[in-house]
């Protein structure tokens, strides 16, 4: 039996404290040499590898102001890196209007990742006229390079200010965290704090009515620390690996961030099938094995995993800033990020499973826990639904008419294992291929990467670019049908008529831009703000610089934020 007192309290607490600052200290001797997406101090002795460069030393920027009126960008490469032609981008946020840019022909190459391009080496001047210009000019530059031994940088943006007098040059602060500024402590408790929200969120409902009706059977038990410490083991772990795949996704070059794995229609219809199988097993038709209300040590461990990975279309405040921090800073600053939130989200689990007090206030088990756990099993059928609407919007109805199959194969494998006779080893080898075979009859019919798409939610570039130019307020929604903030930000505000006329008499253009698949346009957009995941709100008032917008939304709070940046005032 687990005596609490003071004292075990007290160590409770510092041992958690001393997590985080153990992964706080490892992490950031990591980062103190770690300054490009993936740290090669010197050469390795062993393996020989090349060491890369930063950002900043392998692409040396200049930019200035000529006395013909072109803002003139001049980019220096050492030896063996290059920069892409078609991954420039120029945009003014005040001062003028942009011409089109004029951009040297550059090198034809075979690139790994693109294909065909045209590349730079060495050095490219870039100039770009200003048309009426009026006053500082304020730019975000954007652009991509790689290294010849293998190394891609993921894209870059960066801001200058450009004041005519004088014509000097001063790099400004995007919207977001600037790492330089902002204490290392402040993003973990940032991070710790998302961690902790995360709770609250109801992407995270279906796995927490589990561990509800876990908690009812073990806290008394004794055993309560032990299946909470498992459990956070998994969502630690999980965060962790999450955090060794963005780092290495952005090195090879890709945009992903918070949620990028819910972009891939075979992993949305996996997960569905999971939902469904643990609805079925709550309802007692599906013996899922040792996935049970008495879960052994590493079905809690398998509770994390399963935790984290259906918390990921949720966002929550002070989340967005963490992770950009550690996006900016390198892998190290990313996998401290990452270990701390999942020390945030496994924290209150451990805490109240720890303390047979607060066990001794809840019911006592009995038959009236069976009547709870199948109840629990519904949230598991509604996430099902809506992964499959998610899906539908990825890949179209050929791929929800696989899915649906697989569903009823899935129930027909219940069926016959609820058979005493019927050899179980044989019915979860059947229960397996049908998995596989689901997600790969959904990845078969995707022709291409665009099915499912409308011309409704594919994103504009050349109509955002048309309404910044157009003199008029900005509003753009960067958004995914699989974030569940997102949904509900749209449904509560965007959508209300109390908005929608506000933004009608305002004159306000209302821009989506849709990150359910992969968006190389929409990915931009999230770097150039220093965000890695949706939602993203930022409102452009005429001639003035952008303002990014909280991530959870009220109709009052959208309105007042846009109004201390409007001229006229909400009606």
């Amino acid at each position: 039996m687990l005596l609490v007192t003071p004292q075990w309290i007290v160590r409770t607490v510092a041992s958690m404290a001393a997590m985080a600052a153990m992964a706080t200290m490892v992490v950031m001797s990591l980062t103190a040499t770690a300054e490009s997406p993936v740290n090669f101090a010197g050469t390795d002795v062993l393996t020989e590898q090349p060491t890369f460069l930063s950002v900043d030393e392998a692409y040396q920027m200049d930019v200035s102001l000529s006395d013909n009126g072109h803002i003139e960008v001049r980019w220096r490469m050492p030896p063996g890196y290059y920069l892409y032609r078609h991954r420039f981008a120029f945009a003014l946020d005040s001062g003028g209007t942009l011409g089109q840019p004029i951009i040297p022909v550059g090198i034809e190459k075979v690139d790994d990742y693109f294909g065909e391009v045209e590349v730079y080496y060495d050095e490219v001047n870039v100039r770009i006229p200003v048309i009426e210009q009026t006053g500082p000019l304020r730019i975000r530059i954007t652009y991509q390079g790689c290294a010849d031994y293998g190394l891609c940088y993921p894209p870059e943006t960066r801001g200058w200010t450009l004041v005519p007098e004088g014509y000097t040059v001063e790099a400004i602060a995007e919207n977001g965290i600037e790492s330089n500024d902002v204490s290392m402590w402040v993003v973990v408790g940032s991070a710790l704090l998302a961690g902790f929200l995360l709770n609250l969120m109801p992407c995270v409902f279906p796995v927490l009515a589990i561990k509800a009706v876990t908690v009812l059977d073990i806290a008394r038990s004794g055993r309560g620390l032990t299946h909470a410490f498992g459990y956070a083991s998994g969502v630690v772990s999980t965060f962790l690996v999450l955090g060794v795949l963005l780092a290495t996704l952005r090195t090879a070059g890709e945009a992903v961030g918070w949620g990028f794995q819910l972009q891939e229609p075979g992993f949305v219809s996996a997960m569905t099938v999971l939902f469904f199988a643990m609805g079925l097993n709550l309802l007692g038709v599906l013996e899922l094995p040792g996935f049970g209300v008495a879960m052994s040590k590493p079905n809690a461990f398998l509770t994390g995993i399963i935790a984290v990975v259906v918390a990921t279309p949720c966002t929550v405040p002070f989340m967005a800033s963490a992770m950009g921090y550690g996006l900016s800073r390198g892998t190290g600053a990313l996998l401290l990020v990452m270990v701390v939130l999942g020390i945030g989200m496994a924290a209150p689990y451990v805490l109240i499973t720890g303390f047979p007090a607060i066990a001794r206030r809840l019911p006592k088990p009995g038959v009236w826990m069976v009547t709870i756990k199948q109840a629990m099993a519904f949230p598991m059928f509604l996430t099902a639904v809506w992964l499959t609407w998610v899906l539908a919007r990825q890949a179209g109805a050929d791929a929800v008419l696989v899915l649906l199959a697989g569903s009823v194969g899935l129930g027909l494998l219940s069926w016959l294992g609820m058979n005493k006779s019927a050899r179980m080893s044989r019915v979860w080898s059947a229960g397996l291929a049908l998995v596989v075979a689901v997600v790969w009859g959904v990845t078969s019919v995707l022709d291409e990467p665009t099915r499912g798409e409308t011309a409704e939610n594919r994103f504009d570039v050349a109509a955002f670019e048309t309404a910044r130019a157009s003199g008029r307020p900005v509003f753009l929604n960067i958004t995914a049908s699989w974030c569940v903030t997102c949904l509900a930000n749209e449904r509560t505000t965007l959508a209300t008529d109390r908005v929608q006329d506000y933004f009608e008499n305002n004159g306000i253009v209302y821009i989506k831009a849709d990150w359910t698949r992969r968006d190389a346009s929409v990915s931009d957009l999230l770097t150039t703000f220093n965000r890695s995941g949706v939602p993203l709100y930022v409102f452009f008032p005429p001639r003035s610089q952008p303002r990014v917008l909280p991530q959870l939304l009220t109709p009052s709070l959208l309105l007042r934020e846009i109004d201390d940046y409007l001229v006229i005032k909400s009606p």
